[in-house]
């Protein structure tokens, strides 16, 4: 048994405790190690902030710690595919640049890596996005779709309505959704989602998609940089609920399998975009388009059935958009 695997041991024997003591004795005979060797793995898990109250000639006590890694994801995992395998970045420039990395070399359907921190999250059009450690959830899925790299877009919603479904499961809030893929909760984004793809050249299907979302969760206003303050928000401010990574992380993918596998994606589509266009804030509401070549006002519409937005310009025409950035008024 590795080191990491008895630690972890350790901790579960600790957990079924619920609170009680267990000796070191008694740590030592079930995992078949020596007292020495439980005593350096409870300080290994101390060191991982677990919090873990020692008693003279008595043993150990579990008092708890919101602890983020690989192994809280894994055990709360309620997924047949998703997160199998898991991996877990302590720091990566993009969780998405590391999964198309992976993907060319031959990385399964259904592998998520995560990261603590991002040094160069992306967005949509290049953007930055702000990833500092234990604050989120930044991950990207893999998947290896029988898909047209029409349908992808229609993922992108998908993910969006799996991170609001998570969000609302563990904060009693949902969060409403601005086309194409960022989420909002109390007029700020929380949420982000960027889905990239590589494409057969004969087939024109997708050979792969890394679709990643990065989620705040714990800061507060003066934890973002000052050009994000009163944009940039998060789970813990708009919600007042402290929502573990560990337990979003988790509940997300849980959200998104059943989705995408469960329902069959993209059998699931009427349905799918039912959902989306309920958690859609500013249906009849007056926007602003900004596309690469022109910027105008308009009134948003509907979502069509490929997930593009309908929208009514000034002179009465309705355009069909499959890309470009909205402008919202809160």
């Amino acid at each position: 048994m590795t080191g990491q695997a008895t630690r972890y041991e350790i901790l579960e024997k600790l957990r079924e405790a619920e609170g009680g003591l267990v000796s070191g004795g008694e740590l030592a005979a079930a995992l078949g190690v020596s007292r020495t060797a439980v005593w350096k793995q409870i300080a290994a898990l101390a060191e991982e902030g677990y919090r873990i109250e020692t008693a003279a000639n008595k043993g150990y006590r579990l008092l708890g710690g919101d602890v983020y890694s690989g192994y809280e994801v894994s055990r709360r995992l309620q997924t047949g595919r998703l997160g199998r395998p898991l991996i877990f970045l302590e720091t990566v420039d993009s969780t998405n640049e590391y999964v198309k990395k992976i993907a060319a070399e031959g990385a399964a359907d259904g592998t998520v890596v995560l990261a603590r921190r991002q040094t160069s999250g992306r967005g949509r059009l290049s953007r930055q996005f702000e990833s500092p450690p234990d604050s989120g959830v930044y991950l990207t899925i893999l998947l290896r779709p029988d898909i047209a790299v029409a349908d992808l877009t229609l993922v992108t919603l998908l993910a969006a309505v799996a991170a609001a479904g998570a969000v609302e499961e563990l904060s009693g809030v949902r969060p409403g959704i601005k086309w194409t893929n960022d989420l909002f909760l109390g007029g700020r984004k929380i949420c982000g989602i960027l889905t990239e793809c590589a494409v057969e050249g004969e087939s024109g299907r997708v050979s792969y998609a890394a679709v990643g979302i990065g989620t705040n969760l714990l800061q507060e206003e003066g934890d973002f940089p000052e050009e994000l303050r009163g944009v940039a928000g998060s789970v813990r401010m708009g919600s007042g609920v402290k929502v573990a990574p560990a337990d979003y992380a988790a509940a997300l993918l849980r959200h998104f399998e059943r989705l995408f596998f469960g329902e069959k994606f993209p059998e699931n589509r009427e349905g799918l975009l039912a959902r989306y266009r309920k958690d859609l804030f500013f249906l009849g509401k007056e926007i602003r388009v900004v596309g690469l070549r022109e910027e105008y006002p308009a009134v948003a519409l509907d979502i069509d059935g490929e997930g593009r937005l309908l929208v009514r310009r000034e002179d009465g025409t309705v355009t069909a958009l499959n890309s470009g950035e909205i402008s919202v008024r809160f």
